[in-house]
């Protein structure tokens, strides 16, 4: 009988945290449970045991890199320089949508046996506060003169991510605004912000 190469744990890892990424765009956070996950990747619920000793640590792995990615994909989008500021700031609000990143968190930060999975990162430098990172966009744009002078980007790097906070968390009877709302209350901000009616 032939030998049964050794398991690639790291593979299994990354296939894993792939397929559990899926799952949660698919069915929520709540939805990712290890059995779900396994047929998922179409495996036996045993296998995902191998990578993730429990639920937690997975949730945990996910939670980390999600927020290093959206970490990563904000510092890239400050660095950035140009472009329609409305369209900037709907850029913004499209990375931090698009992640599973503040779902993960939020739903981390409900579990009792968790301590602030973001304050960690942040100590870490896995991420940093997306107020800061708006605070610096806006000053950026505010020395290349296409933010006015007068305008306090701190006060409105704060105001406009937590106005992201509170669509990324509203839920009924509350909703947030549709897309096409949100880039037209982005917009009317972005005029506001703007020196001599640049965009």
């Amino acid at each position: 009988m032939t030998p049964r190469p050794p398991l690639d744990v790291d593979g299994l890892r990354e296939t894993l945290l792939a397929h559990a990424r899926t799952l949660i765009a698919r069915d929520g956070v709540d939805g990712l449970t290890m059995r779900a996950l396994a047929a998922e990747a179409g495996m036996a619920v045993g296998m995902s045991y191998k990578a993730f000793p429990s639920r937690e640590e997975l949730l945990r792995e996910l939670t980390w890199r999600s927020l290093g990615d959206l970490a990563r994909d904000l510092d890239a989008w400050a660095a950035r320089s140009g472009g329609d500021l409305g369209d900037r700031l709907m850029e913004f609000s499209d990375l931090h949508l698009a992640s599973d990143a503040p779902a993960l968190v939020a739903h981390l930060a409900r579990s009792p046996r968790e301590d602030g999975p973001l304050q960690l990162a942040v100590d870490a430098g896995v991420t940093r506060s997306w107020a800061g990172v708006m605070t610096d966009f806006l000053a950026a744009r505010q020395r290349d003169g296409d933010v006015r002078a007068d305008v306090d980007v701190a006060a409105f790097g704060f105001l406009l991510t937590a106005a992201m906070h509170h669509v990324m968390v509203a839920e009924e009877p509350f909703p947030a605004p549709d897309r096409a709302t949100l880039a037209r209350y982005v917009a009317a901000v972005a005029a506001q912000l703007t020196a001599d009616g640049k965009a």
